[in-house]
């Protein structure tokens, strides 16, 4: 602890000095002063832990020098030296918050037992201090992760909500490139304890941390999301060997094997969620690149098997069939994609299974395909070339490709999925119904069995609005009314219908409404 001494006998100073030295180990003494005017300097530069000052003292006694160092915002203990006539000065002492009296000549015992006690309280009032930054480093970092999450989650197309979000989650904007990648273990049925992550994000920053920022948080239960900022354009290879160092201490560092999907890189917030799409789509190649691997989104557009493709129309059909759980038409269209692809007569055994796999890929791009991997058939036939390495005839893919088409539909009538032509009406419904919670796209997505960037683009499609906007609707909506019907506070009602923020609650309501909460309130009642 530092120390500073404040008296205006020398021999007073040096002895205290002297005392200190050798008696109170914890302290060190970093300046002294001979009156108030010198200890007021001295003491705002150096900025002691522990000032020890005489009461009576010329020019500016210790009870002015305190009051004129506390207005000025100096958060130093005082330990007043006083004598058994100074009663009065103790007593305005006090009023100025010291609590702390050494009686003239000063015992040791007496100085280290004083000295001990303010050190206890200023170690107490420390602890205390962290605990409140901790706290609002965690709120901040929730609420990084909360935006970010939606950004990546709703697309690119409502830039001035993107941009609401990356300021209230303090995520500069201009001048900025992004890029986003997918992290997953390689064991996809286990999840990140809380015990793991942390190591992890201390590799995951050691890694990055040649780069402006990086925002690393679950995104699944066996999935993080990395979001890299930079004030200029990333070097991609550079990055791509960043990440591939990355997987390699994590399995050298904490024994874990990661699959990871980057996407391309993006300049401003738009491309936020655009390039976490690319890296997303990348890690489902793990199936053709084998897991525990780094997938770039520029190598799978490249891969082989990408030079004969079946057309965009057949695959939008066994989309169809799948959203309606339509095994026949599924089937019917699996024969005759591969009726056109044995008409193609250059096409390789590999060529054949990767087109196979491709085509697979394309047609469930649209799912949750967490929830594919957690299913075991599905596991076993889709997200792993194990069984397609043994087939070796177009018919034996083919009958390969039922199978597991027949899986996926089992899948979903299993967990009652909805036909989706029904989707977007549950989902309002379940909206309105959980519009307090916090649920995502991704969250949603989860539990409807769609992937939440096809849900994001499929909402709008559907309604003519984002699904953020119709939630964000919703819980306003519920806010006027308990502003017009109820006397809770508006930060209480913040809180009621979803948003922990509340200056970006305001704003949004003004936004939307027209006037501030506290303005609507007093609107409504003069009617």
């Amino acid at each position: 602890m530092k120390v500073i001494l404040v008296d205006d006998e020398k021999g007073i100073l040096d002895g205290l000095q002297l005392l200190i030295k050798r008696h109170i180990s914890a302290c060190k003494v970093v300046g002294v002063a001979l009156n108030g005017i010198e200890g007021v300097k001295l003491i705002q530069v150096l900025k002691p832990d522990i000032v020890i000052t005489d009461i009576r003292m010329p020019q500016v006694d210790g009870l002015k020098m305190i009051s004129m160092l506390k207005e000025a915002g100096c958060q130093a203990k005082f330990i007043l030296l006083s004598g058994y006539a100074d009663f009065e000065y103790a007593r305005r002492g006090i009023q100025l918050g010291v609590q702390y009296y050494l009686n003239k000549p000063v015992e040791i015992e007496e100085l280290r037992d004083c000295i001990y006690k303010v050190i206890e309280v200023i170690k107490t009032e420390k602890a205390k201090l962290q605990e409140v930054e901790d706290l609002k480093q965690e709120v901040h970092s929730r609420m990084q992760e909360i935006s970010l999450r939606d950004i990546i989650d709703v697309g690119s197309e409502n830039t001035d909500y993107v941009e609401e979000l990356l300021r209230m989650a303090s995520i500069p904007i201009e001048g900025n490139f992004f890029v986003c990648a997918l992290l997953e273990l390689g064991n996809t049925n286990e999840s990140f304890k809380e015990f793991v992550l942390e190591p992890v994000f201390r590799q995951i920053d050691h890694a990055f941390e040649q780069y402006l920022k990086v925002y690393r948080f679950r995104y699944s239960r066996g999935q993080i999301a990395l979001v890299v900022a930079h004030s200029r354009n990333i070097a991609y290879e550079k990055l791509v060997g960043s990440i591939q160092r990355l997987r390699e201490s994590l399995y050298r560092e904490l024994k874990l094997e990661m699959t990871i999907g980057i996407g391309t890189v993006h300049e401003r917030e738009a491309g936020i969620s655009r390039s976490f799409e690319e890296a997303r789509y990348a890690l489902s190649y793990k199936v053709i690149k084998g897991v525990d691997v780094v997938i770039p989104y520029p190598e799978i557009i490249t891969l082989p098997g990408t030079s004969h493709p079946i057309s965009e129309d057949m695959i939008n059909q066994l989309e169809s069939g799948l959203d309606n759980m339509d095994e026949a038409e599924c089937i019917r269209i699996i024969r005759e994609i591969f009726q056109q692809m044995d008409s193609e007569r250059g096409m390789s055994p590999v060529d054949l299974q990767l087109q196979c796999l491709n085509i697979l890929l394309s047609s469930v791009r649209k799912m949750s395909f967490l929830q594919l991997q957690q299913n075991n058939f599905l596991g076993g036939n889709i997200l792993s070339l194990e069984d397609t390495s043994r087939i070796r005839t177009l018919e034996q893919l083919e009958q390969w490709m039922v199978q597991v088409f027949r899986g996926i539909i089992s899948l979903k009538v299993e967990r009652k999925i909805p036909k989706k032509k029904d989707i977007i009406t549950q989902i309002k419904e379940y909206v309105r119904d959980h519009y307090n919670d916090q649920i995502s796209l991704a969250d949603l997505s989860d539990r409807f069995f769609i992937n939440p960037y096809y849900l994001s683009q499929l909402f709008k499609q559907k309604t003519g609005d984002t699904y953020l906007n119709f939630l964000a609707q919703i819980r306003i909506n519920k806010s006027k009314d308990l502003l017009e019907k109820t006397d809770l506070k508006v930060y209480e009602i913040c809180q009621m219908v979803g948003y922990s923020d509340a200056q970006h609650f305001a704003r949004l309501f003004e936004k939307l409404v027209g006037s501030k909460p506290s303005e609507y309130r007093k609107n409504s009642r003069r009617k």
